[in-house]
């Protein structure tokens, strides 16, 4: 898991940093992309300092944080169900903070670059549907859906299989918020693996999107 050590560059390789996110990982549990995916309606706030300000979110009951890490202007906190791990989920939850981008690209800007360079990690069809303009305590934001019908899914060689192979590819979409802080620059984003799709049938769209991302919200920006 490795992430580019430098953010003061151009736009698309920072979308590349951020799709480490759902790219981590390459082996993943048996699930169906079956939406609306309910979570337990226990949660409990989380308040994570990222940069200058404190971002905060619902975490499901069952959840945890499986990996953080900070370096040279951007910050990654990852949770997943506590019964799956970071080479092995159906589900994610992921927040990225970039240092001092805000002013350099708009939220929306930042996504349709994400949705540009996702294709070159896809196998079938990108999904990118933008759910439009939000706020998050004054915050200017942007939010869409953005998916591969079928992504490969590759397993590097180990001391346990000393050989590279690839098994069976799986579909991955997912719901991200870009929001502009005072300074910063902030993605969330719940991702989910299973089944291939179609890509005129996506398992997550506007209409199931609010349902999917209750659990995590509401986000607050202090």
């Amino acid at each position: 898991m490795k992430c580019i050590p430098h953010m003061q560059m151009r736009l698309w390789q920072g979308a590349s940093v951020l799709m480490l996110c759902s790219l981590i990982g390459s082996e993943s549990v048996e699930a169906k992309l079956d939406m609306p995916r309910h979570e337990s309606s226990a949660s409990h706030s989380h308040v994570l300092p990222v940069f200058s300000q404190q971002l905060g979110f619902n975490l499901p009951e069952g959840w945890r944080k499986a990996y953080h890490e900070e370096r040279a202007g951007m910050l990654m906190a990852e949770f997943v169900p506590e019964q799956e791990a970071l080479n092995q989920w159906s589900a994610l939850f992921c927040v990225q903070g970039f240092k001092d981008m805000a002013e350099s690209v708009s939220p929306e800007q930042f996504l349709d670059a994400m949705a540009e360079t996702y294709q070159a990690s896809c196998d079938g069809e990108v999904v990118y549907q933008k759910l439009g303009d939000t706020q998050v305590d004054g915050h200017d934001g942007f939010q869409a859906i953005l998916g591969c019908t079928t992504m490969p899914n590759v397993h590097g060689a180990t001391q346990f299989n000393p050989t590279a192979f690839t098994s069976h590819p799986q579909g991955e979409i997912g719901y991200y918020t870009v929001v502009s802080g005072d300074k910063d620059l902030y993605l969330l984003h719940k991702s989910m693996r299973g089944e291939v799709f179609s890509a005129d049938k996506p398992p997550l769209q506007a209409a199931n999107s609010a349902d999917f991302i209750s659990a995590l919200a509401p986000f607050s920006l202090k």
